[in-house]
């Protein structure tokens, strides 16, 4: 039995309980939508039905420092428990590693910033309710924390994410087993926190990590939403906050099915599989603070499969790409796209192809601008599950590790590509970085230098110049200001770092006037009406207070 699809296929049986009412503004849908089309898949590697190859493809892809494309399958292998593969683009396969007997249903990875792969098992561990493990890009296996059952943790079907203080956050949870919950660990297997679990909350979605250091979910059930579900948001520091609960009567779709993601436009979008125009839910939008709902689309299950077991991915183009393991005229799924301005598209999968059914895993984007995907099952040649890529006409560019395009000068900030090389010149905004470690040809760490400005990373490489999808956010940081105290009409002399594009210097909240004298130092002048209090010092990269307070005489 295919496990992934069985535990998704379980999650979507909490919608026969029943519905809480809660009253939340909705935007009606306004957008006419038509067809668009899709780039047919093309098979990058089939999985062969041999004894030691990984087959099942499940989880969350991840790209590699190397280049490759890690993943996991739930089958084969030498012990029959799955393993972990990588593949190159162009299509070489290689088995990293085969489960042992003791790991089972283990599914999807997460690259940390220690160069190693992360995931979860549903069973097994110390006490018998799954376990997340670290795995080296050499094969190395690590049970880092085995779950107890305590707070409702354990029996995790879907992989945490990276943080981007570095620590792991996801779910845990299965409909079969336990309710689940929501944690924070350290990868090294230290510091787990319980961040959300208790009674009537139930079933919840993997995490998406947003470029603006929070993580957002799904619960199926939830004490006020009841089983029509919630979408919730994660802190980096832990915080939560349960941002919109779904009505029947208020909403025009419920039964969220996906962990929604924080687009480039600022709105979350995710699927859900309740309501809308033909009663198979939509895809849709909400804001971050959960009070406008928008249906972009009214999902046709026969016709567009069901959208939902894989959460969205936008990619480079601004288009919103998934995959849905489920509907159709043969329940085999399909992939669909969904553009900036809501036209969409479905390849649906037909009995008898060559690419193979059920896909279990969500899309992604590598660097060299391919989209990548799998089916689980089923392919020419006897294949068992296949790697997908779609030509989306993308141009390769760099990406970063961890979710938040962010950090001050002297950090340091790791970078997936391709053509790399010994020459290859790192530029923040502009101003190239003087510390520059290559590795191989797919893999840089760089350190933001001084004087960096807010803007995209570019790299030079053999192949010409690539840059990065997002701007990069040069953060200040003050060290120290003198004067200390004076009257109104004082200048005062502000040193730090990232001071280069200051926008604003404020004494407690009032207004100064300032000059920039270097990235290192800022003139103010105490303002009319500022009272005692901490500089703060804005730029285009974000803000910096100082630890003590200017004492206005």
């Amino acid at each position: 039995m295919n496990l992934i699809g069985g535990n998704l296929l379980q999650r979507k049986l909490r919608k026969t309980l029943g519905v809480i009412a809660f009253l939340i503004p909705v935007l009606p849908l306004t957008t006419t939508v038509v067809h668009a089309q899709i780039p047919n898949p093309a098979v990058v590697y089939a999985f062969q039905q041999e004894p030691t190859d990984i087959i099942t493809p499940s989880g969350l892809l991840a790209q590699g420092r190397d280049g490759n494309i890690y993943g996991t399958g739930t089958n084969r292998g030498a012990n029959n428990k799955g393993g972990i593969y990588k593949i190159s683009p162009s299509g070489v396969e290689t088995v990293v590693v085969s489960f042992p007997s003791t790991y089972a249903s283990c599914q999807g990875l997460t690259l940390a910033f220690d160069g190693n792969f992360y995931g979860t098992c549903l069973v097994g561990g110390g006490h018998g309710y799954g376990f997340i493990f670290q795995a080296t890009p050499a094969g190395v296996l690590t049970d880092i924390y085995d779950f107890t059952a305590t707070n409702d943790d354990g029996n995790p079907d879907l992989v945490p994410v990276l943080g981007a203080n570095g620590d792991l956050y996801g779910t845990s949870g299965n409909t079969n087993y336990i309710c689940g919950n929501i944690y924070r660990i350290a990868i090294n297997g230290t510091g787990y926190k319980n961040i959300k679990s208790g009674p009537g909350f139930c079933s919840p979605s993997e995490l998406s990590a947003g470029s603006d250091g929070n993580f957002y979910g799904i619960w199926g059930n939830t004490p006020t939403a009841g089983n029509v579900g919630a979408v919730f948001k994660v802190s980096g520091a832990g915080g939560y906050t349960e941002i919109k609960d779904f009505s029947a009567q208020t909403d025009p779709s419920w039964y969220p099915t996906t962990g929604p993601i924080l687009a480039t436009n600022g709105k979350l979008y995710g699927t859900d599989d309740g309501g809308g125009t033909n009663s198979n839910g939509a895809i849709y939008s909400l804001t971050t603070n959960g009070k406008t709902v928008t249906d972009l689309f009214n999902i046709n299950s026969s016709a567009d499969g069901t959208l939902w077991g894989n959460n969205l991915f936008q990619a480079s183009d601004g288009n919103f790409y998934g995959a849905s393991y489920s509907g159709g005229s043969g329940n085999q799924g399909s992939f669909f796209e969904l553009t900036s301005k809501n036209v969409f598209s479905v390849d649906l999968i037909i009995t008898n192809n060559t690419i193979g059914d059920n896909p279990a895993t969500p899309i992604m984007q590598h660097t060299n601008g391919l989209l990548y995907g799998t089916t689980s099952v089923n392919g020419a040649n006897g294949a068992y599950g296949n790697l997908l890529s779609f030509n989306i006409g993308a141009s390769p560019f760099v990406a970063l590790v961890g979710p938040v395009a962010a950090g001050t000068e002297g950090s340091t900030v790791q970078i997936l590509g391709q053509d790399f090389s010994s020459s290859s010149v790192v530029e923040f905004g502009g101003t190239p970085s003087t510390s520059v470690q290559v590795s191989g040809s797919t893999f840089i760490e760089a350190t933001v230098p001084a004087g960096a400005l807010t803007g995209k990373i570019t790299v030079s490489t053999t192949a010409g110049t690539l840059s990065s999808l997002v701007t990069f956010k040069v953060t200040p940081k003050l060290a120290s200001f003198t004067p200390t105290s004076g009257p109104v009409g004082t200048g005062v002399t502000i040193t730090g770092s990232g001071l280069e594009q200051t926008t604003s210097v404020k004494f407690n909240g009032t207004k100064a006037s300032f000059t920039v004298d270097s990235d290192s130092q800022i003139s103010a002048t105490v303002p009319t009406g500022a009272t005692t209090g901490k500089i703060t010092v804005t730029t285009k990269g974000g803000s910096a207070t100082s630890s003590s307070s200017f004492t206005v005489n």
